[in-house]
């Protein structure tokens, strides 16, 4: 095998090495990117679930309360 050869192999290798690091980054920021809006949608509902509860633990609260007091 000539140099030239060798030295377009080495470069071929590199160049494809390169694109699949490239992708591998990509795929995993967009890993990530995915990861965290389902967190803040998950957090989001999470809030709105405690806050209903919250609303019915106080409603249930006043509800037990007058109906002790009968």
């Amino acid at each position: 095998m000539s140099q030239a050869e060798a030295q377009a192999r080495v470069t071929d290798v590199q160049t494809r090495m390169r694109a699949a690091l490239e992708k591998a980054k990509n795929t995993a920021k967009q890993a990530a990117d995915d990861a965290r809006k389902a967190t803040a949608y998950a957090a989001l509902w999470l809030f709105i679930t405690l806050l209903i509860g919250a609303f019915f633990a106080s409603l249930s609260a006043t509800w037990g309360g007058r109906r002790r007091d009968l």
